[in-house]
């Protein structure tokens, strides 16, 4: 099974791939192409596999590029998007990234479900989670047709993100980080999706 890694650069790029290579076994095939690499991602629009995208500095407007790949890819892949890439699915969704009421590095916070869903099924209804983050998405009106808020945390900040009909999903929080409840589901629901 092969999917492929768009790295803004984050210094939980590599905790990341290996959170997935756990959940995927040895049938997993990831390919990493950076953010900068413009052929690649050029590239990548007419071969799309499943698509994760990393965290990352800065606001989704700072990846022009990612975000064309991402355009492309959620008509016909499955979509991860973690913190960074969360916020750029919340922006193609329509919604905003607007200041988050706290700002949060390496802080646990706990999440509640506000749904069931196959993508946080076999997750307990509260859990803990690792955030890295000041930004948080606003969902606006016109999303919220489209798109479900399937958990928050304990300000009712949105913290997971799906499409009502497409595999499309996110996290702002970072289910990689080894202060975050075992969250391996998360990884294992989207990569069975995935195939």
């Amino acid at each position: 099974m092969k999917i492929t890694f768009i790295d803004h650069y984050d210094s939980f790029s590599f905790n990341v791939l290996e959170w997935l290579r756990q959940a995927g076994g040895s049938e997993l095939e990831i390919t990493r192409i950076t953010c900068d690499d413009l052929q690649a991602l050029q590239l990548l629009k007419g071969n799309l596999t499943p698509l994760v995208i990393s965290p990352g500095p800065g606001k989704p407007s700072d990846y022009p590029e990612t975000l064309s790949v991402i355009n492309e890819a959620i008509k016909s892949v499955p979509v991860f998007g973690i913190c960074l890439g969360h916020q750029m699915l919340g922006e193609i969704s329509g919604g905003r990234t607007i200041q988050g009421k706290n700002t949060w590095h390496g802080t646990k916070s706990k999440i509640h479900l506000k749904q069931r869903h196959w993508f946080t099924d076999g997750l307990p209804e509260i859990f803990e989670a690792v955030v890295y983050n000041s930004l948080v998405v606003d969902l606006g009106p016109e999303s919220n047709q489209n798109w479900l808020d399937l958990g928050a945390d304990q300000q009712d900040q949105l913290m997971i993100l799906s499409h009502k009909k497409l595999p499309v999903v996110s996290v702002q929080f970072h289910p990689e980080s080894f202060g975050s409840d075992n969250l391996i589901r998360l990884a294992s629901n989207f990569l069975a999706k995935a195939r």
